[in-house]
């Protein structure tokens, strides 16, 4: 908690320093998209726990279905697990680039912003591409691949324009899809507590912590859309550092809480 207040007091310093570089300022918020991947992993990874015993309903002891082999692994992802957790990665870094354009006025990324996007993008290469959700996640990562083909916004603004409202609703509709998602997640989550005779408690915390992922979702959305507009209006680095501001303490916050409900959930079956 101390730590917490500490980092929300430091941020806001930086911001009411006129001298104090834009990069600075980012720095904070992208640790806080960081923590938000991290929190959406560990949501899936709970919520995981529930969907496999769920699943494992269909399953027959006298049979194999290979179909289904992840429910029988302890350490596997159910595949539409590990898109959604490669499609909010692929999500959160467009949000980023559309940051660090405001920041710096440049698309010129640090290695290990390209090692995450590669990492996303062969990943999520390797998924099935038949149903409907690999197909959205790939348009996600098109239309983070497009934008970081624009190499140098500063030079060629009004490509990189063009790149953002072609793309931009791309991303943000796969992220009202996963907030969506959340009620079939609580679903599974009562089927499979239901059928174990799982625990009543475990199960409200679960809700609380979609809850706070809902919450962590809408937050992105919203930078999302402000930022957007604000690439439009070719706004300053200081207005896009008051932006960025109270999101990362918003997210960072979530994040939290998230975290805190993983070690109560993990092993709940």
């Amino acid at each position: 908690m101390l730590k917490f207040a500490f980092k929300t007091f430091l941020l806001f310093s930086l911001l009411s320093a006129c001298s104090i570089p834009g990069e600075s300022g980012f720095r904070d918020y992208r640790e806080s998209y960081d923590a938000a991947r991290i929190a959406s992993e560990q949501v899936i990874e709970v919520y995981n726990q529930y969907d496999k015993v769920s699943r494992r309903l269909r399953t027959n002891d006298a049979t194999f279905d290979p179909d289904l082999a992840d429910v029988y692994s302890d350490t596997a992802l159910s595949p539409i697990s590990a898109k959604i957790v490669e499609g909010f990665a692929a999500a959160t870094t467009y949000t980023e680039v559309l940051a660090r354009y405001l920041d710096n006025n440049t698309l010129a990324l640090h290695d290990d912003d390209l090692e995450r996007i590669n990492a996303a993008t062969t990943s999520v290469a390797s998924l099935l591409k038949s149903d409907a959700a690999g197909a959205q996640i790939n348009s996600v990562i098109g239309a983070l691949s497009s934008l970081l083909n624009v190499s140098l916004a500063k030079n060629d603004r009004d490509e990189f324009i063009r790149s953002v409202n072609d793309n931009t609703k791309v991303v943000d509709d796969f992220l009202a899809v996963i907030r969506a998602d959340t009620a079939d997640m609580y679903r599974k989550a009562r089927t499979a507590t239901a059928a174990s005779n799982g625990s009543v408690e475990k199960l409200k915390e679960f809700r609380v912590m979609l809850a706070n992922w809902v919450l962590l979702i809408d937050q992105t959305r919203a930078d999302l859309a402000t930022l957007k507009e604000q690439v439009k209006a070719g706004t300053g680095q200081q207005t896009a550092l008051n932006l960025l501001a109270g999101s990362a303490v918003r997210l960072e916050r979530y994040a939290q809480d998230i975290s805190t409900a993983r070690t109560s959930l993990l092993g709940v079956f």
